[in-house]
């Protein structure tokens, strides 16, 4: 059975003692932030904050954060033990990925407990935190689902764009050039008309995890968050407009996004995935909150984004490595393995290969950069040999010590980058969600070309200082008799 919804998940984090339930009284105001950032790098548990200053007495008190912060609890999500490796996570998301179950359609669920309307919405009643100092306002939504509709087809999106109180009733919402919430609008800003949206936090975690992963266009996230549970998700109507969100939801919150320019309002700064302040205040699209739904005493989900690693950028690696070696799958052959590390947020992509064919490394970095998800991802692509495990991060860097010829293998290619990506500085930026640079190539693999060579005991390469294979069998075959403890 999958995850009925965000505290059946809490229960379960507690039973394995993946979550801290923090009683203390706590600052939304930075020290929330802090307390985020401390266990983020301490490698600590999922954290629920239920004594947050100043929402002791509103509709919503209570904080939960860092539930998708490790492997160990991404395989609690998918059903799997806490010790699934990471490449399995990957191998396992793409296989259940692929097998869509649509959603189920359903009366009414438990986020229909409480129903706000009108003069009544008030966003500062839920525990929005203010994450970092520079920060340009307290963000509401850093981790959920947002769902948005093509206004000329059924095609129905969640995706993940953050979201900052502007006051009560208001929201600024960022998204990019490409991203599907932007076709959507667009769909709907050609007419003139306003953009239904329907936001849903706090749920079975898949949905933030799916909703901030790449799908294609015309993907409805619900039938892949299906796959991944192993069965449908239930849905409601919303009260305001046609838009689904799942019925076990703690919180959901509806309304429209103004296609006027004119009522856009200033949004930003916010520290980034990226680990820096990227994008400057910018007037953006307005989300107007007609209505909220939300369970008795509800918990409101978000993450702190930032210096990598933290929650994001662990669950996104997995979808991120999935998709990248499904595109490569369909257009290549040989690729054996895909890490999209999440050391770098995705900036850097690690490619195994069976190095058959000459041009084969090449073709791996042409087809990433020919794909929509490499605007944030795959700005460096580094292909290896299959001996080099990839997701040994000391044998990527002795692979990148020693395999690698400046003047041969590294390949500079123009195109578009990340517009978080500070390596581009904002004056010469072509617009502030657009940024021009330099992509590269890194050929950390064995030459196809080189000439067999005594001196390397008739090999291309110099052959590996380690012992044998049949040595190693033997000594592992007599481990136990050696008494050596490890």
């Amino acid at each position: 059975m999958a995850i009925k919804d965000l505290r059946e998940w809490i229960k379960q984090l507690e039973e394995q003692n993946e979550v801290a339930i923090i009683k203390e009284k706590v600052d939304w105001n930075l020290e929330l932030g802090g307390i985020t950032q401390e266990t983020f790098d301490r490698g600590g548990p999922a954290l629920l904050f239920e004594n947050i200053k100043g929402h002791e007495n509103t509709v919503g008190r209570k904080f939960f954060t860092g539930g998708l912060a490790s492997f160990s609890r991404i395989a609690l999500m998918l059903g799997l033990t806490k010790d699934t490796p990471y490449r399995e996570l990957i191998d396992i998301w793409r296989e259940r990925s692929k097998k869509r179950i649509k959603p189920k359609i359903v009366k009414t669920g438990p986020v229909k407990e409480n129903i706000i309307k009108g003069a009544d919405v008030d966003m500062f009643q839920f525990p929005a935190p203010f994450w970092h100092k520079l920060d340009g306002h307290r963000y509401i939504g850093t981790f959920d689902g947002v769902v948005t509709k093509d206004r000329d087809s059924d095609w129905m999106n969640v995706g993940l764009y953050r979201r900052a109180i502007h006051n009560k009733n208001q929201l600024g919402i960022t998204f990019v050039v490409g991203q599907h919430a932007w076709l959507h609008w667009r769909s709907y800003a050609k007419k003139g008309e306003n953009v239904p949206i329907a936001v849903a936090v706090g749920w079975n975690p898949i949905l933030p995890a799916v909703a901030c992963s790449h799908q294609g266009i015309g993907t409805n996230e619900y039938d892949v968050m299906g796959g991944l549970m192993g069965e449908p998700v239930e849905l409601v109507k919303c009260e305001t407009n046609d838009l689904l969100v799942p019925a076990s939801a703690e919180i959901v919150y509806e309304g429209y996004l103004d296609t006027n320019k004119a009522s856009f309002m200033m949004e930003g700064p916010f520290g980034e995935y990226t680990g820096y302040y990227c994008s400057v205040p910018h007037t953006r699209p307005v989300f107007n909150v007609t209505c909220i739904t939300h369970r008795s005493d509800p918990i409101l989900r978000g993450t702190l984004e930032g210096v990598p690693i933290n929650e994001d950028h662990h669950i996104e690696a997995i979808g991120h490595s999935a998709s990248i070696r499904d595109l490569l799958d369909e257009r290549m052959k040989g690729v054996t393995a895909v890490n999209v590390d999440p050391s770098t947020a995705w900036s850097n992509v690690f490619v195994q290969i069976d190095n058959s064919y000459v041009g084969q490394v090449q073709q791996v970095a042409a087809n990433i950069w020919s794909s929509m998800s490499s605007v944030m991802v795959g700005k460096n692509v580094f292909v290896f040999d299959q001996d080099i495990d990839i997701f040994d991060l000391n044998k990527v860097m002795w692979a990148i010590g020693y395999r690698l010829n400046p003047d041969r293998d590294i390949v500079k290619f123009p195109g578009w980058i990340s517009p978080l990506d500070p390596s581009i500085h904002p004056k010469d930026a072509v617009h502030e969600a657009v940024k021009l640079g330099d992509r590269l190539l890194f050929d950390c693999t064995k030459p196809l070309d080189w000439p067999r060579t005594d001196e390397w005991f008739g090999e291309r390469f110099a052959p590996l200082a380690y012992p044998d294979d049949e040595t190693m069998k033997i000594v592992r075959e007599n481990w136990k008799k050696y008494g050596i403890k490890a």
